[in-house]
C-alpha cells in the first residue's frame, strides 16, 4: 500500500512538472520573436551563370547541400529548374519530412519555399542572391526561418543565428569548392583548349618585315583579302588569320603570312601566295580586345611544357571578330593557335638484356 502511494506521489510530481514546463513555455512564446533572418555569403571564383545553376536544379542539390548527406529519402516533381519544381524529403528524427518549392527564377536571384512537416511545422520562404564580378560571383544566402507558437518559445533559450547558420554557412562553402572544382584550369590567366585539325589550305600574302612594321603589314593586308572576298576573287571558310612564321627580336624583323583559309582546290588568285598547314592536335586560346600575342603564346608554351609536347610554327591568329565588321576594339575576339607534336619516345636502353640474361655483346 505504501508501495504504490509512493508511486502515485511520483506519477503527480511528473505531471506537474510537464504542465508547469507546457504553461511556461506558451507563456514564453507570447514574448518570443517568431521570425528570424538568418543570412551567410561567400564569394566563389567562377562565373555567375555557373554558380545559379548549381543552386537553380535540384538535380545538383546533393553535390552542395549541407544537409545532402542526411538519411532520407528524396525525390523532385515539375521541371527542374523551372518555378514550381519542388524537392521532397522524408526521413527519421531531426531529417524530419517537409519539401522545397522554387517559387521564382530571376536572372540575379532565385526564391523558394520551404515546408517543414515534422518534426514540427512551418513554412519558410529563402533565398539566393548573385552578384557577378570579373570572374567571380558573391552568392548571398538569406532564409526567413518562422517557427510557430508556442515551439517559439524554446527559441529563447538558443543563439538562433549561430546555430542555424552554420549549416547555411557549410553549404555555400560546399558550393564553393563544387564550383571551382569545375571551373578549367587558366595558364597566364587563359584558359587552353585541345582540338584535333584537318589539313587546311590558305591564300594571301607572306613578307619578311620590321617588327615595328608588322602590325602595319598585317592590317593592309587584311583589308586587301577584304576587298578580294567582295569582289568574289576569293572566297573564305573560315576567319581571317596571320600566320606568324618567325619572329626574331634580336635581327628585329618577322616572317608573316596574312592570309584566308580557302577550301582545298580552289584557284588561287595571281596576287596571292598558297600556304597548307597539316592536320594535327592543335592548341589555343581566345583573347577579347587587341590581341597579346606575347601573353598569348606565355599561356600556351605554359599548357604544353607542362604536357611535355612540342610546339611547331608557325604560330596562328584567327581574326572572328574584328574590324572593319566590328569597329570597337573592346569587342574584337582573337584565337591564337599552335600546332605541336607528342614528344618522342625514349631512346631503347642500350644495355638491355636479351631473353637469355645476355647483353648484347653475347656476355654472361
Amino acid at each position: 500500500m505504501i508501495q504504490r502511494s509512493a508511486v502515485f506521489r511520483l506519477f503527480r510530481f511528473l505531471l506537474y512538472v510537464v504542465l508547469i514546463a507546457g504553461a511556461l513555455l506558451a507563456l514564453f512564446g507570447l514574448f518570443a520573436k517568431k521570425e528570424y533572418l538568418i543570412e551567410r555569403q561567400i564569394t566563389i571564383a567562377a562565373p555567375m551563370e555557373l554558380v545559379y545553376d548549381q543552386v537553380r536544379y535540384f538535380r545538383n542539390f546533393r553535390a552542395w547541400s549541407p544537409w545532402a548527406g542526411m538519411d532520407a529519402d528524396v525525390r523532385v516533381e515539375g521541371e527542374d529548374g523551372s518555378p514550381g519544381a519542388a524537392y521532397y524529403w522524408s526521413g527519421e528524427g531531426e531529417t524530419g519530412r517537409g519539401s522545397m518549392v522554387l517559387k521564382t527564377a530571376a536572372p540575379q536571384r532565385l526564391d523558394f519555399e520551404v515546408t517543414i512537416e515534422e518534426p514540427y511545422r512551418s513554412i519558410s520562404p529563402t533565398w539566393f542572391a548573385f552578384e557577378a564580378d570579373s570572374n567571380q560571383t558573391r552568392v548571398t544566402w538569406v532564409f526567413r526561418m518562422r517557427i510557430s507558437y508556442p515551439w517559439n518559445g524554446l527559441a529563447m533559450f538558443t543563439d538562433v543565428n549561430t546555430y542555424v547558420g552554420k549549416d547555411f554557412l557549410r553549404g555555400l562553402e560546399n558550393l564553393k569548392r563544387h564550383c571551382e572544382v569545375m571551373m578549367p584550369r587558366l595558364y597566364a590567366g587563359y584558359e587552353v583548349r585541345e582540338q584535333e585539325r584537318q589539313e587546311q589550305v590558305y591564300a594571301g600574302f607572306r613578307q619578311v618585315v620590321p617588327l615595328e612594321q608588322a602590325e602595319t603589314f598585317v592590317r593592309e593586308s587584311l583589308e586587301k583579302l577584304d576587298l578580294l572576298a567582295r569582289k568574289r576573287q576569293i572566297a573564305p571558310v573560315g576567319p581571317m588569320v596571320a600566320l606568324f612564321w618567325t619572329i626574331d627580336s634580336l635581327a628585329r624583323r618577322a616572317d608573316i603570312a596574312v592570309a584566308a583559309s580557302i577550301a582545298a582546290g580552289s584557284k588561287t588568285p595571281p596576287a596571292l601566295q598558297a600556304f597548307t598547314l597539316e592536320g594535327g592536335q592543335y592548341f589555343w586560346i581566345e583573347q577579347q580586345g587587341r590581341p597579346d600575342l606575347n601573353t598569348a603564346q606565355k599561356a600556351v608554351a605554359l599548357y604544353l611544357n607542362e604536357k611535355g609536347w612540342i610546339p611547331l610554327p608557325p604560330t596562328i591568329a584567327e581574326y572572328w571578330q574584328r574590324a572593319p565588321a566590328v569597329p570597337d576594339t573592346a569587342l574584337w575576339t582573337t584565337r591564337i593557335v599552335w600546332r605541336a607534336a607528342a614528344p618522342p619516345p625514349p631512346p631503347p636502353d642500350s644495355l638491355e638484356t636479351n631473353g637469355n640474361g645476355a647483353n648484347g655483346h653475347g656476355e654472361q
